[in-house]
């Protein structure tokens, strides 16, 4: 994963209508690349992320439903996907408009091209 093709993967789910960005977090709150509006602070993302993906795998471990593949929030002022890939989480943060159906497509797309 080279750091110029990150940042072009992450800039595509960018232009999907109803996204306001997407950052790739280290599962250790590293961040390996991000395409984000400048009102939002990518460190603050990247905390909060792994915060969530803790709680995520502790559920996920005490009800023994294997291991975490993605989640969804759906909030009043937004929606924030994210989903695993290469051991990392991708995270989409977008509006309450924006279409999941089309938001999981190319976000698939984008894991796929991020692996190689």
């Amino acid at each position: 994963m080279g750091e110029k093709n990150i940042k072009g993967i992450l800039e595509s789910l960018k232009e999907i209508k109803g996204v306001h960005g997407a950052v790739l977090i280290e599962k250790f709150a590293g961040i390996l690349g991000e395409a984000l509006p400048g009102w939002i602070d990518s460190d603050a993302i990247s905390a909060m992320v792994n915060l969530i993906l803790k709680v995520g795998q502790r559920a996920t471990k005490e009800l023994e439903q294997g291991s975490f593949i993605s989640a969804t929030l759906e909030n009043t002022n937004g929606k924030l996907l994210f989903s695993e890939v290469a051991g990392n989480i991708i995270c989409v943060i977008a509006t309450t408009e924006a279409k999941l159906g089309i938001i999981k497509l190319k976000l698939d797309a984008a894991k796929k091209a991020l692996v190689g």
